[in-house]
C-alpha cells in the first residue's frame, strides 16, 4: 500500500455573480466584486452596485459635477405679493411721458368732436373704445341719444369751437373745449393720461 500523494490547495475565484450593465455586453476584460475582491482579469474593475459614474439617456451624469446644495422655500405670502406687483408692471396700463406723445390740443380737439358726434348718434361709440378708460366709455354709452324721430328737424352738426389745454404733470392734460351746435354752445372739460403710448380720456364732464 503506497502513501497517499499529498494535494496542494489552491484559492480560486468566485464566478461573477452579478448580472452585467448596459455597457458591459459584449465586452470581457470587466472585473467583479466577489466576496473575495475584484478579480485580477482587468485593472478597470468595476464595484458592482456602487458604479454610479454613466450617462443618464439623456447625457446627463448620474452624479452632479457639483454638490447638490439645501435652498429654504421661500415665503409663500411674500411670494404672491411680489407677483402680483410683477403682473401689473408687466400687463397692466404703463403711463407714457409727454415727449412720447402727440401734440394734446390738437388731439384733444378731435376726441372732443368724436365724443359730440357719438352722443349725437352720427359716430359709432366702439370707435371711443381704445381712448377711453372703462368708466368714460359707460358714461358716454350712457347719454347717446336714439336719433331723430321721423318729421323732426335735422339738427345742426356739432362743432369744437375752441380748445384749452393745461398740463399739471407730465403726461397728463386737463382740457377744456367749447362745443357749438347751431344757435347753442355747450362746455366739455376732460383729462387725458399718457397710457401705453397714447392719450387716454379718464375723466369727462359733459355741459
Amino acid at each position: 500500500m503506497t502513501a497517499a500523494t499529498a494535494t496542494t490547495l489552491r484559492r480560486l475565484p468566485l464566478p461573477a455573480w452579478e448580472p452585467p450593465y448596459d455597457d458591459e455586453v459584449g465586452h470581457h476584460a470587466v472585473a467583479r466584486i466577489g466576496r473575495n475582491g475584484p478579480s485580477s482579469e482587468t485593472s478597470a474593475a468595476v464595484q458592482g452596485t456602487l458604479a454610479l459614474a454613466f450617462l443618464l439617456p439623456n447625457g446627463v451624469p448620474a452624479v452632479p459635477e457639483a454638490p447638490l446644495e439645501l435652498v429654504a422655500p421661500p415665503d409663500l405670502h411674500l411670494v404672491a405679493d411680489a407677483d402680483a406687483v410683477l403682473d401689473e408692471v408687466e400687463f397692466g396700463p404703463q403711463p407714457t411721458p409727454r415727449a412720447a406723445l402727440p401734440e394734446p390740443r390738437t388731439w384733444a380737439g378731435r376726441f372732443v368732436q368724436a365724443v359730440t358726434e357719438v352722443l349725437a348718434g352720427d359716430r359709432p361709440a366702439s370707435q371711443l373704445v381704445r381712448w377711453t378708460t372703462t368708466e368714460v366709455y359707460d358714461e358716454v354709452a350712457c347719454r347717446i341719444t336714439s336719433g331723430a324721430r321721423p318729421g323732426s328737424p335735422i339738427p345742426a352738426r356739432a362743432v369744437v369751437r375752441s380748445v384749452h389745454v393745461a398740463e399739471p404733470a407730465d403726461g397728463v392734460a386737463e382740457v377744456s373745449a367749447l362745443v357749438r351746435r347751431g344757435v347753442r354752445s355747450t362746455a366739455v372739460a376732460l383729462r387725458l393720461e399718457g397710457m401705453d403710448g397714447r392719450w387716454q380720456c379718464t375723466a369727462l364732464e359733459l355741459g
